[in-house]
């Protein structure tokens, strides 16, 4: 009798008491509760006062009311609270909890969710082959399930079966077509396809139907960028990180849009935003310091560059290193140079060579020899005094500012053809050492006239004169080739033109009597003139005084006296 008494206590105290908790038909709608939900009873306090019901409480009570009852109506809240519990495990990547949840809903009912989440789970895992078994089983059972084709096609793209996987998420799409996540993966599919332009159309779709989907805005400006079409890939990017400032990788590629677009402040602006929370990122450093040279902060650009290898030994860093080292101390920057690393040993004994081998100053022309003696009073040990230049220019609110020892921070829209003759004479004033003559007229740019295109038209300028010194003439293709690939990082569409300018009829008829305002338009006339070997003599009919003075500075270097000077 007692060892019954005994029996019975133990399966008394198994029984736990449940309260089952009366719910309005409108708030168990919307939280997808029975109107009664069972909550054991030491579980009340866990409610009490409060707006929503936690998961797991709903879970025990729906635990323990089912095997008690076996109603099919909370048979089916349990397993669909079983598989809540699965996803948040799986958002948290605790792959056996939401094993042993979906294995619970299984042993009740296994319907096509049981084979979607064990799909996900080996998602997960890796195993992508179980995963396709299962995802597949998942979309025969129940074909209008829209999530299941999207997993089933990322797996698919996974594995490179494009046209596959563009198949299911069109199906997904097509069955929700609210969910725009699989437009977006179509657009990935093709991308990965080499189909740029095709992929762009989806990730615009995509951006259009919904213009907060932050990814699709960020993917389209990825997009863009490789299709050159860098407009609109600032507009894409930016709009990602106007709803999501935190998107590091956005941001990032923004920096090579606004490179392209010439606008280096603002290049700049992001990367030190950048490097306040990625400062052990060498990668971002190094580019941060390119960016830096670009400007001519080149003490700057050099620690960025001197962070950058210490995190790290790539092979792009280390040449960089020694290529920034020059700007600030050039016996230091060409010992760097000699130990770079083999696939960049030819380019640095090549700069070496041609270092070495130049005679500096350049020969000029009189039509700047008033302004090279103003300039060169300006030039302090090889560097230029931007405060005392500001007294050989026009007196304006920058020239000010400089004057005062300030020097705005801002890309300006000025593309003008009268600071070329001024650049010019910057550049023959600093000839004397070639790394000194690209630190002052990059430096006259960014204080006087910052644009990127000022500072492409200024770049190809200085190459212009170095390769005619070197070579003694003038070979558009050479030149061409050896300079386009730095313009681009400095203004785009001015490299696009000027690689394309061999592709253009010309004569020297074609220029008598045209004039030019823009600075870049006036170089690349620069170019198609000295492209037909002109003489002293076919120079002196050209009406622009700018371009006639320009080619008369090219052929002084070049060794062809144009005239004399006193």
């Amino acid at each position: 009798m007692e060892e019954s008494a005994s029996k019975l206590h133990r399966r008394w105290i198994k029984i736990k008491a449940i309260v089952y908790l009366p719910l309005k038909a409108e708030k168990a709608k919307q939280l997808n509760l029975p109107l009664k939900l069972p909550v054991l009873a030491e579980d009340l306090a866990l409610i009490a006062d409060q707006d929503r019901i936690p998961l797991d409480v709903i879970v025990r009570g729906l635990e323990a009311e089912y095997p008690v009852s076996k109603d099919p109506y909370y048979r089916s809240y349990l397993v669909y609270f079983y598989y809540e519990k699965v996803k948040t495990a799986l958002n948290m990547d605790d792959l056996e909890t939401a094993n042993d949840y979906v294995e619970r809903a299984g042993k009740i009912e296994k319907d096509y969710r049981y084979d979607f989440f064990k799909g996900l789970i080996y998602v997960k895992k890796q195993e992508y082959e179980l995963a396709e078994i299962c995802l597949r089983s998942c979309v025969s059972r129940n074909p209008n399930f829209s999530l299941a084709h999207y997993e089933l096609g990322n797996i698919l793209r996974a594995k490179k079966e494009f046209e596959d996987a563009i198949e299911e998420y069109q199906k997904a799409f097509e069955l929700d077509q609210k969910f725009l996540l699989p437009i977006v993966r179509i657009g990935d599919c093709y991308f990965e396809m080499g189909e740029v332009r095709i992929a762009c159309d989806f990730y615009q779709v995509a951006a259009q139907k919904d213009p907060n989907f932050h990814l699709a805005h960020a993917r389209l400006g990825v997009a863009c960028n490789m299709l050159q079409k860098y407009d609109r890939a600032e507009r894409a990017l930016k709009r990602a990180l106007e709803l999501n400032s935190e998107d590091f990788e956005s941001a990032f590629n923004l920096t090579h849009t606004l490179s392209r677009l010439g606008k280096h402040f603002e290049v700049l602006q992001i990367f030190r935003r950048l490097l306040e929370k990625n400062l052990q990122d060498p990668v971002l450093l190094n580019e941060c310091a390119l960016c830096l040279r670009r400007l001519g902060f080149y003490e700057e650009a050099k620690v960025q560059i001197d962070r950058a290898s210490e995190l790290s030994n790539d092979a792009f860093i280390l040449y960089n290193k020694a290529l920034l080292t020059l700007f600030v101390n050039k016996r230091e920057g060409i010992e760097l140079l000699k130990k770079v690393p083999e696939q960049f040993q030819n380019k640095a004994f090549e700069l070496i060579d041609f270092l070495n081998s130049w005679k500096g100053p350049l020969q000029f022309s009189r039509c700047i020899e008033e302004l090279v003696f103003k300039i060169k009073k300006c030039i302090v040990r090889g560097e230029l005094d931007l405060q005392r230049l500001t007294f050989v220019l026009p007196q304006n609110e920058r020239t000010n500012l400089v004057r005062e020892g300030f020097l705005p921070m801002q890309d300006e829209q000025i593309d003008d053809a009268s600071w070329m003759k001024f650049l010019l004479a910057v550049a023959v004033s600093s000839s004397e050492d070639p790394v000194q003559m690209e630190k002052n007229v990059t430096k006259a740019v960014v204080a006087f006239c910052p644009s990127g295109i000022m500072l492409a038209a200024a770049i190809a300028l200085i190459r212009l004169l170095m390769h005619a010194k070197v070579h003694g003439g003038f070979d558009l293709e050479s030149y061409v080739n050896n300079v386009v690939f730095d313009l681009q990082e400095y203004h785009w569409e001015f490299a696009r033109k000027v690689s394309q300018i061999h592709d253009e009829t010309f004569s020297l008829d074609d220029v008598e009597n045209k004039t030019f305002s823009s600075a870049s338009e006036l170089f690349l006339m620069l170019l198609q003139v000295l492209s037909v070997n002109p003489t002293v003599e076919d120079l002196t009919v050209m009406k622009d005084e700018n371009l006639k003075c320009l080619c008369k500075n090219v052929l002084e270097v070049m060794g062809c006296t144009t005239d004399n000077r006193s």
